[in-house]
């Protein structure tokens, strides 16, 4: 991959023809992972954006130079079950306000906010603000992540100035690497995040303010989805909650069930893909995953849009999972969250 394949800019003073500002940005972001965006009227005459995106092997970074907004991951967006990501935003300069399901917490320069894509969160800019977002995959994550949604690792701790600023570098330094550097700097700095903010955020005072079950209680669903005993009465069961107070915990993912079945049709979709699981029929990766063999093509068309055949044909093939965006709007970045 080329310097210009894996680095990308847009900006709001080069548009796509027959767009309007507005058009266009909300259609990149409802086009890459799936965001809707609000504007005010005097935010709509201001709107201004300036982004660039690198890929690093297994990481995104994305720097950002945004004018005032609201960016919003809504339950409707979560029905995207391929958003199966986790951003760390990066405060360069400004400030961000976060409302999840842990309140609100407010990101200034050089603070990192960590928000779990397949939960809801609004995130509001009241004035220009520089961030860079790092985009990795929850799977990178060896313990559930789902617990630190909404967190801040805060600017004072040295963990964040020490991080922030290999991750500053990383991106400095970008158009220098050439391939084999991509991927060994990829691969360890998306080590170093994960290593960090699991040890900051994973342990924090906040943490068990907030759901301390929720993390064990989504570890113990990834570990189970073969199970088909696995539902929310098994849940409340095994962990001594009330079902009232488990849909509580899962309400901001959408549901304990829905929760489940999303996890349930990622881990399809990753034996459709991986070599080592093409010995498999297609009912026996259902089962694998927990499945019902007879509903699986149908919901796992209705996640991602192909049969589980056709994902499956694009793994002999190699190619990555397509998405609906026309041609011109930067196909290449497009397909690295793809390949995530």
């Amino acid at each position: 991959m080329s310097v210009s394949e894996r680095i990308v800019r847009t900006t709001s003073h080069q548009l796509l023809p027959d767009m309007t500002c507005l058009e266009e940005w909300q259609f990149r972001m409802q086009a890459t992972l799936n965001f809707d965006t609000r504007f005010n009227k005097d935010q709509v005459d201001q709107l201004a954006w300036d982004v660039t995106t690198h890929h690093f092997a297994g990481l995104i970074g994305v720097v950002m130079h945004l004018s005032p907004q609201r960016i919003l991951r809504q339950a409707a967006s979560l029905g995207q079950a391929d958003m199966d990501y986790l951003m760390v935003d990066l405060v360069l300069a400004g400030e961000i306000l976060s409302v999840t399901s842990l309140g609100e917490v407010t990101a200034t320069a050089g603070d990192m906010l960590l928000l779990d894509l397949m939960q809801e969160s609004v995130v509001s800019i009241e004035r220009p603000t520089s961030i860079i977002s790092w985009i990795l995959p929850r799977a990178s994550f060896l313990e559930e992540p789902a617990a630190l949604h909404g967190q801040v690792l805060n600017h004072r701790q040295p963990a964040a100035r020490l991080l922030g600023a290999h991750l500053r570098e990383l991106i400095a330094c970008s158009a220098e690497l050439n391939a084999n550097d991509v991927t060994f700097y990829g691969e360890e700095s998306t080590q170093l995040l994960v290593r960090t903010l699991s040890m900051q955020l994973g342990h924090s005072a906040q943490q068990e303010q907030a759901h301390p079950l929720l993390g064990r209680l989504c570890l113990y669903i990834e570990r189970h989805l073969q199970e088909r005993t696995l539902s929310p009465l098994d849940l409340a069961q095994r962990f001594g909650l009330a079902r009232a107070s488990l849909y509580r915990l899962f309400e901001p993912m959408g549901g304990v069930a829905s929760y489940i079945r999303k996890r349930r049709l990622i881990k399809a979709r990753r034996y459709l893909l991986d070599p080592r699981y093409r010995h498999l029929r297609i009912s026996q990766v259902a089962d694998q995953c927990g499945l019902e063999a007879s509903s699986f093509s149908r919901v796992f068309v209705q996640a991602f849009g192909l049969s589980p055949r056709q994902v499956r044909e694009l793994s002999f093939s190699a190619r990555v999972l397509p998405f609906e965006e026309d041609a011109d709007i930067q196909k290449a970045h497009l397909d690295w969250f793809r390949q995530l």
